[in-house]
């Protein structure tokens, strides 16, 4: 799964337990540059106990993602 998703954009993250998390996209890790050879995604949450904390997951982690306007 391809999760490159621009810096800024806001999007919620439905994980492979069905677990969600909305937030702001931080950065982007290439599969060549991450130390697991996976994609990975950090973003900042707008909202629950984690908002404004940054957070990192692969994308072996996540079920889909979907932007939010």
């Amino acid at each position: 799964m391809d999760i490159f998703y621009d810096s800024g954009k806001k999007i919620k993250v439905t994980f492979t337990d069905d677990q969600t998390l909305v937030g702001i996209v931080d950065h982007w890790t290439s599969a060549n540059d991450s130390e697991d050879g996976i994609q990975e995604l950090t973003i900042k949450p707008t909202e629950g106990n984690l908002q404004d904390q940054l957070i990192n997951f692969n994308e072996k982690e996540v079920k889909s993602i979907e932007i939010i306007k």
